[in-house]
């Protein structure tokens, strides 16, 4: 099938599955779903059984049906201004088959791969006009070699008002598969592979692997290789993702509170605190050019069942806008 055709067989299924990815119990996933490449597994390396599974700790804490929401207070600069906003990382493990990495309930094996979720949600003002950044990354729990939680696949859709675009990642062993779609001239709708050395890391998942859920990353020391900037970066400056030269050092935070992870690429440093006990939670970063991200609140809900009237007081609880509603006041 050409790879346009794809393009358009998944987008309309995309529109006639309604909102059957985050619903409830019963919710039937589509079969048949068509996959913008040849067999995904292979390309991700995640064929046949892994290394090894993740641990019971892990489990204990990330079986039990809920996701970890994290609230955060957000300072970044947009059009040379600093802005004010607010962030929602969303974590949560999940199924997923290996065929298309698309999330199923009902994949069985060998097709079945349990994936830890980020969601990160982003929303700033800029002078009349909103930003909504959404960033999804799924990472494979278990270890299937190279480096633990590598990601599976990335996507990033903006939505500001003048238009929306979207961006798709899957990572492979040897480089990554790319899908963008945008309304701005010179981008438009294409499909690209990009190469990339074995061990490439990619910024977007970082969210998920200098937590060390499953064990010490970079064996508990430093590391040196390329990296894929994360795609919100790769939006902001009109820029074609790919890999360059990184490094990643860490060094504990006064009174064992955690680890301070510095990721340097060019003259772009980002410093990420992750909470010295379990389950690592990120604590804030800041970026040389000039974003902050804080703490606020932490919850583990089952948010999905929280959509109701009533469950609208947890956002409260999260520091967030009690009523995101957007209604114009009269």
């Amino acid at each position: 099938m050409p790879p346009h055709t794809r393009v358009l067989a998944l987008l309309l299924t995309a529109l006639t599955a309604g909102g059957a990815a985050c619903a409830g119990p019963g919710a039937q996933a589509p079969r048949g779903t068509p996959t913008l490449f040849d067999d995904p597994a292979a390309h991700a390396g995640v064929t046949g059984e892994p290394r090894s599974t993740a641990s019971s700790r892990f489990w204990e804490h990330w079986g039990d049906g809920r996701a970890e929401l994290s609230t955060y207070r957000i300072r970044t600069v947009r059009y040379g201004e600093p802005r004010q906003g607010e962030l929602v990382l969303i974590y949560v493990t999940e199924p997923h088959d290996r065929r298309a990495w698309i999330k199923d309930d009902d994949a069985i094996e060998p097709h079945r791969v349990e994936v830890l979720k980020l969601n990160a949600s982003l929303k700033f003002m800029t002078g009349i006009y909103p930003y909504s950044v959404m960033t999804s990354v799924f990472s494979p729990v278990d270890d299937w070699g190279g480096s633990r939680f590598r990601p599976v696949k990335i996507s990033t859709s903006v939505q500001e008002w003048c238009g929306n675009t979207h961006h798709e990642l899957w990572p492979g062993t040897d480089g990554f598969r790319s899908l963008r779609l945008s309304y701005f001239a010179g981008e438009g709708e294409r499909m690209s592979r990009t190469a990339a050395p074995e061990g490439t890391l990619y910024e977007d998942a970082l969210l998920i692997q200098l937590r060390e859920l499953d064990g010490p990353f970079a064996g508990g020391g430093n590391w040196e290789g390329r990296l894929v900037p994360s795609l919100w970066s790769a939006r902001r400056g009109h820029e074609r993702a790919g890999p360059v030269p990184a490094t990643i050092t860490r060094e504990e935070l006064r009174a064992g509170q955690g680890t301070r992870f510095t990721v340097r690429r060019g003259d772009v440093e980002t410093r990420i605190d992750v909470e010295g006990r379990y389950p690592h939670r990120v604590l804030g970063w800041s970026t040389s050019a000039g974003d902050t991200v804080e703490l606020v609140q932490t919850r583990r809900l089952a948010y999905w069942r929280l959509n109701d009237s009533g469950g609208a007081r947890f956002r409260a609880e999260l520091g967030l806008d009690p009523d995101a509603s957007g209604r114009i006041p009269r």
